[in-house]
């Protein structure tokens, strides 16, 4: 009968802890922007994200991405229950919500005549 070493134990365990400390993609796809601030517009088109669960105190890293040469859009991290705005960002970044809950994330347009583009986004956990 094998009985591992200490050794070959510890390098398991780091191996599994580092399996684990990857980022996890929560959500992610392709949308367009909340112009129209209606998740599916009359076109059928769609302008948030599907609902995602968020755990307390859970660090996770927003991206995104639209096109065009001068186009800005910011992100709106929404309760997907009651469309109540919990977080707010203008750039990439870190957010750790204060509470689980289901959310979903919607972009806004921030310069003028520039809506109706196509934004590409992730949420990740955070490495």
């Amino acid at each position: 009968m094998y009985i591992p070493g200490v050794q070959n134990v510890f390098t398991a365990g780091l191996a599994l802890t580092g399996s684990m400390m990857k980022p996890e993609t929560i959500s992610s796809g392709k949308i367009l922007d909340f112009e129209v601030q209606k998740c599916i517009d009359e076109d059928g088109n769609q302008r948030c994200s599907k609902p995602f669960l968020v755990h307390k105190a859970t660090c996770y890293q927003i991206e995104w991405s639209s096109e065009g040469a001068l186009s800005h859009t910011t992100v709106e991290v929404r309760d997907a229950g009651s469309n109540e705005l919990v977080f707010y960002r203008d750039t990439n970044g870190e957010w750790t919500p204060e509470k689980g809950e289901l959310v979903y994330v919607d972009f806004k347009p921030k310069v003028w005549k520039q809506g109706n583009k196509t934004v590409e986004y992730t949420v990740e956990t955070c490495k």
